[in-house]
């Protein structure tokens, strides 16, 4: 799987850290032959200018309606929150509708896809990121640096699966959990709808939703 069509013009919401990460990726897709193109930041919190390597073309609302043409433009959000990102995400579908502003999914050059897997619209794999076979990703999740999505798993939407952490075959992770940096999720386990597993922590039992679950074994403190 690639970032896809040559001709898809991308807009990054959010011009943080996770922005920044974008900012790379996107720049690797290209050195590796995707003829796509980063036309800019969408960013409440900045006036427009350029910061370092990003151009911030103004807020979330600001973008010109002349800019995307006849053809739809691409977007992807860079907000590590997951409620946040689900709040941007109806935000920019309420100002641009279904048809001139998409999701777009990023998949780093070195991430690795196996087969049967489904990835939804705007979500983003990370290099190193491996995710098997007949794995189900969600749209605007986050599979970060390093992290492993093993085969036949189900992941909600605005997922966030942190630097390192592996998710074992046949397990659902529900719509907004986080799973923190080095978690491991065991086989066939299912973690609720916005719950969060702390870092490091070893889940061997179901997690309900809308709990914080953390240590080794993983046990609820929230």
């Amino acid at each position: 799987m690639s970032a896809g069509p040559a001709a898809e013009e991308i807009y990054i919401a959010g011009a943080g850290g996770h922005g920044r990460e974008l900012h790379a990726y996107i720049r690797d897709l290209q050195d590796r032959g995707w003829t796509g193109k980063l036309r800019g930041y969408l960013d409440d919190g900045l006036p427009p200018g350029v910061y370092g390597r990003l151009n911030v073309l103004g807020p979330i609302d600001g973008l010109p309606r002349e800019t995307a043409g006849e053809a739809p433009a691409y977007y992807i959000t860079a907000f590590g929150d997951n409620a946040l990102r689900r709040k941007m995400v109806s935000r920019i579908g309420s100002i641009y509708g279904d048809t001139r502003l998409l999701a777009w999914t990023l998949i780093h050059p070195l991430a690795h896809v196996g087969e049967d897997v489904e990835i939804g619209g705007g979500t983003c794999l990370a290099p190193g990121v491996i995710v098997t076979a007949k794995a189900k990703i969600g749209s605007h999740c986050i599979l970060n640096v390093k992290s492993s999505v093993s085969h036949d798993c189900v992941l909600g939407d605005f997922v966030n699966v942190n630097p390192g952490a592996i998710v074992c075959g046949w397990s659902t992770i529900g719509e907004g959990a986080y799973i923190g940096a080095g978690a491991v999720i065991k086989d066939k386990i299912k973690i609720g709808a916005w719950s969060v597993i702390g870092a490091g922590a070893v889940v061997i039992r179901d997690i309900p939703p809308n709990v914080t679950a953390v240590g080794v074994p993983a046990r609820l403190i929230k």
